[in-house]
């Protein structure tokens, strides 16, 4: 716990005199970490969401046939596509000829409770 004080009161020192030309390299080599690790830490999240889903998805997708098996594969292949998915057959309401119904209606309540996790 010292050490994280001692960590807190560091960077208040650097933030407060950060115009000094001394510590101005020093500032920005902080700051560039903690964006660094602050993006790291978000990709990973996203990660682990659409693992989540493509989980629960596995868990209904035996139900379902080889086309929609391989529709849900692909969806879930990346954040991107699982976004425009989303974006495309749940907010807007356009037609899937290969989930509709309660299928749709299944992966499109399993998406939105991870929702903010993939932006």
């Amino acid at each position: 716990m010292k050490k994280f004080l001692w960590v807190v009161v560091a960077i208040l020192l650097v933030a407060t005199f950060s115009d000094h030309p001394r510590l101005k390299p020093y500032k920005d080599q902080l700051y560039g970490l903690f964006a660094e690790t602050a993006g790291n830490a978000s990709q990973v999240h996203g990660e682990q969401v659409l693992r989540t889903i493509d989980a629960r998805f596995a868990s209904f997708s035996a139900e379902l046939g080889q086309k929609q098996q391989a529709e849900l594969k692909r969806i879930t292949s990346s954040r991107a596509e699982l976004i425009t998915f989303y974006q495309a057959y749940c907010k807007e309401k356009q037609f899937n000829p290969l989930f509709f119904g309660e299928t749709q209606n299944r992966i499109c309540s399993t998406i939105k409770e991870f929702e903010h996790g993939l932006r």
